[in-house]
């Protein structure tokens, strides 16, 4: 057996692999390696490869040496039995969901039946093969399926395009350095390029073929059968009996009979051309014979085409005519069973056409939702701001008593409106897979007393018992995601007070669970209310879905509270569960993992302004940029009735901004987004880009109606300092006008991604989190076993740098395919290492290249990207 490199690297890590899994995963690459040059001992490894999987129940090594046998059947030309076993490996596949094992099996099974001769099987395993590859943008391996594609068209004589399908895939190829994949695709065109007769091409192929492949394997006995066949076509006789008769006995010690067939074949045309008939004719019979015991249909049209015109110069015309009827009859078989593939070829790229058009307007439906519900946002939020906006200032004017309760009235309508649009956007977020978990310090004390602020008032107006009871063995500060978890509390507890008309609403944490610093806390929402019937409480989590139509009446709202809360809990990896009895009362059960905090020193959080800060908004100097003149008025209104002293100013629009930040120095622009003329993002840009300094450098708070993640992830990308939603928060505004000016942001105001810091080529860039990665996932999937978490940390630093690589080259060659494929692969990989997209933003990368109004951000993304994984590198070489 030859010992390769790749070889003695595999068997040397082999023999320091304790885990049985490992070792069959490396028994896999080893029977790869050899399987070329020794197929018996190939053979050997697959069979105790499917043996060990076995004992230890390791499906996918079941399925992979069942893939690797029927490889090596194939190579022993055993093609019942490979096929056999290939199907094995196919069920299996397909029963753990393994794509890339699926198409694997099917492109084997591909191979045996282009050597029968069976086309319609060939092109509708290789069809399914590809549409696999396409699926996981695997270029590599859709190119080695199209490699035998072309191989296949070379067997109907389709030369022309056999050529295109091998020349398409021959830079791919050279591009992954894949010795194998070279030296079947120089194989390929060696072969092509001899049929169209142009064969100082294909002796350079069949020439670079023998000096990169090892002697004594398929691969060099092939170039060798090769180079004899152009020479006998060159009509250099002694070359070309040199080279066949080399590669004859090459390949009957490695029993490739498929280099035997072509041998004997050309030997016997070279005998017959010399005049050696008896010589010829049996070299002929040879390869009839081989040709027949293995099935190939091809081989042996051609064999009884050749014996046809030798019995006719032998003078023995019954042989010729009966070789010549049986060449004729075989090649109208394959040539008709052709055409039946063609009809079979299209039935299936209709039904992957189809597949493809269904998948196109599930993503254009998705699309459009996504779009409806930004637009529902901006256009809902807009006259809500000024209504809001209004109703806040007329209220602060002394109404009349008669006012008074109309203005409350519009006010509390105007908030029960806004709840429901963040109810639905929530939902849509979260179908999205928009809605990201954090793990951060929280206290939880501070949780449930705002949980009980906020509805503190409505519970005094319909006369009822708040309790808030929290477990004092629970640790002050925990680590999870307090937005989430305040967002479910107050949805529960804000449906028990909704439902409850006398009596008390408890919401109560009790500890369950302690391991070490992982709890497990159980919240309970329990009310004396109406209650839920019977029928109603299987289904009262779904979407749109109250307890009855007439509690919907009565109670209103959208139905999605539970939804919501239901679909948080998941994401936040726990349980949510109800009990109630109808005219009794509910008690709502969740149950949350969350770990305890590593500092327990109270956080001194960010309040409302000081007198120092009111001083300071007094002397700024502000522009206004908003075009629907309600919404002007409510914010021109607001700031100078909350900071008599301001300088104010208004544009219109984003040139009007412009033109006015050319004239004058500001200190803060409050910047809608959506403008006409010119909008708040091509303004921002036109300012970071075009103006001097200090214009350049004036802050920009976005107020905006579109808060869907992704619209603010842009504001930050393009240079906004901050953002408010609207219908604003006066005390928000009034805090972010303070931070950005002070440049010191709290982590509840300003995300860590919306704070920058400079870096080459004056560019701002996410300040990255002090650990970017977490083992918490990595721990869970490997059973905590330090020895696999190690593995899979290998190979990700391994595999990392070298995407990183492949993504940053196709960037500077504008090769977005190869950008998004590189992102694609890299993604998982840094899941499992517990790198956040909203950190990475590989996800981000991958989408923005397939479209080409966002190629614009890739660079910094990918600069991002790279000081993202340096971090991580030298967090994961700090694990030991």
């Amino acid at each position: 057996m030859t010992d390769t490199p790749r070889l003695k690297e595999l068997q040397d890590m082999l023999s320091l692999q304790t885990d049985e899994k490992g070792r069959i995963d490396l028994l896999i690459s080893i029977g790869e390696e050899i399987r070329n040059f020794d197929v018996d001992e190939a053979m050997k490894i697959a069979i105790d490869i499917i043996s060990r999987s076995k004992i230890v129940g390791y499906s996918k090594g079941l399925g992979q040496g069942f893939c690797l046998k029927g490889f090596c059947h194939r190579l022993k030309g055993e093609y019942e039995a490979g096929i056999a076993v290939l199907k094995e490996a196919l069920s299996i596949a397909r029963k753990i969901h393994e794509p890339n094992m699926e198409a694997t099996s099917l492109y084997y099974l591909g191979n045996i039946y282009r050597d029968l001769g069976d086309l319609g099987n060939v092109f509708s395993h290789y069809e399914k093969a590809l549409v696999i590859n396409e699926e996981l943008g695997e270029e590599y391996y859709q190119s080695v399926i199209l490699s035998s594609i072309s191989n296949l068209l070379y067997d109907l004589n389709d030369y022309d395009s056999a050529l295109e399908y091998a020349l398409k895939c021959l830079p791919i190829f050279e591009r992954v350095h894949n010795v194998n994949s070279l030296l079947n695709i120089y194989n390929t065109l060696g072969n092509i390029y001899f049929k169209k007769e142009q064969l100082p091409e294909a002796l350079h192929y069949f020439s670079e073929n023998l000096g990169r492949s090892e002697p004594e394997t398929a691969a060099y006995v092939m170039a060798e059968s090769g180079l004899g066949k152009v020479y006998y076509k060159m009509h250099d006789f002694g070359n070309a009996n040199k080279y066949l008769t080399n590669a004859l006995r090459e390949s009957k010690n490695l029993g490739n009979a498929e280099v035997q067939i072509i041998c004997f074949f050309y030997l016997g045309r070279l005998f017959m051309d010399e005049g050696s008939y008896r010589m010829a004719l049996q070299y002929l019979e040879n390869a009839y014979k081989l040709a027949q015991e293995y099935s190939r249909r091809h081989d042996i049209m051609s064999v009884h085409e050749i014996l046809s015109a030798l019995y006719d110069k032998m003078g023995d015309i019954p042989k010729a005519f009966h070789h010549l009827k049986s060449f004729e009859q075989l090649k109208e078989e394959i040539f008709k069973q052709k055409i039946i593939n063609e009809l079979r070829n299209l039935q299936v790229r209709q039904q992957t056409e189809l597949a493809k058009k269904e998948k196109e307007v599930a993503e254009r439906t998705a699309f459009l939702k996504h779009q409806f519900m930004a637009n529902m946002s901006h256009e809902i939020r807009t006259p809500m701001n000024a209504i809001v906006g209004m109703t806040r200032l007329l209220l602060g004017r002394d109404p009349k008593p008669d006012q008074l309760r109309y203005l409350n009235a519009i006010q509390l309508s105007s908030n029960n409106l806004l709840v429901i649009i963040n109810d639905i956007l929530d939902l849509s977020k979260i179908e999205a897979g928009k809605i990201i978990i954090e793990h951060v310090d929280f206290n939880l004390r501070e949780i449930m007393e705002s949980v009980r602020d906020m509805l503190m008032l409505k519970v005094e107006e319909k006369g009822l018992e708040l309790r808030v009871v929290i477990d004092p063995e629970i640790p002050k500060r925990l680590t999870g995601d307090p937005t989430r978890l305040n967002q479910v509390l107050i949805n529960l507890a804000g449906n028990a007070v909704k439902f409850t008309e006398k009596g008390y609403v408890e919401v109560k944490a009790t500890l369950m669970k302690k391991e070490r610093k992982r709890l497990s806390i159980k919240f309970d929402v329990a009310d004396t209310g109406i209650g839920i019937a019977q029928e109603y409480a299987d289904s009262i989590f779904d979407s749109f879905t109250q307890a009855g139509a007439d509690v919907t009446r009565k109670f209103g709202g959208t139905g999605l509270g539970l939804t919501i809360s239901k679909q948080l809990v998941g994401l936040m990896g726990g349980d949510i569960s109800v009990q109630s009895e109808l005219g009794k009362g509910t008690t709502f059960t969740t149950i949350i993992a969350l770990e305890v905090a590593e500092n327990q020193e109270e956080i001194k959080q960010a309040g409302m302004l000081d007198g120092a800060a009111m001083e300071r908004l007094n002397k700024l100097k502000i522009m206004l940029v908003e075009d629907n003149e309600f919404n002007r008025m409510v914010a021109e209104d607001t700031l100078r009735e909350l900071i008599p002293g301001i300088n104010l100013h208004s544009a219109i629009n984003g040139q009007d901004a412009l033109n006015k930040l050319m004239k004058e120095q500001y200190d803060i622009l409050l910047m809608d987004i959506q403008m006409p003329v010119m909008d708040g993002l091509t303004a921002t840009k036109l300012i970071r880009t075009t103006l001097p300094e200090p214009a350049r450098s004036v802050k920009i708070i976005a107020m905006t109606a579109n808060v869907m993640q992704e619209d603010v992830q842009e504001y930050f990308r393009t240079g906004m300092n901050a953002y408010v939603s609207k219908p604003f928060n006066a005390d928000e505004l009034l805090l972010k006008m303070d931070t950005v000016m002070t440049n010191n942001p709290p982590e509840d105001l300003i995300k860590p991604e919306h704070t920058t810091e400079p870096l080459k080529e004056g560019r701002k860039f996410p300040a990255l989190p002090a650990q970017v990665t977490d083992m918490t996932f990595l721990k869970g999937f490997t059973g905590g076993s330090m020895e696999k978490q190690q593995k899979y940390m290998g190979m990700f630093m391994d595999n990392a740098p070298k995407l990183l690589d492949s993504l940053e080259k196709a960037l500077a060659n504008n090769d977005y395919n190869a950008v998004k494929i590189a992102a694609h692969s890299l993604k998982p990989q840094m899941s499992y290492m517990g790198i956040k997209e909203e950190v990475s933003n590989i996800f981000l990368i991958e989408q923005s290249a397939g479209e080409t109004a966002h190629r614009d951000t890739l660079p910094d993304l990918v600069e991002n990207l790279k000081r993202l994984c340096s971090k991580a590198f030298e967090e994961l070489r700090g694990i030991k």
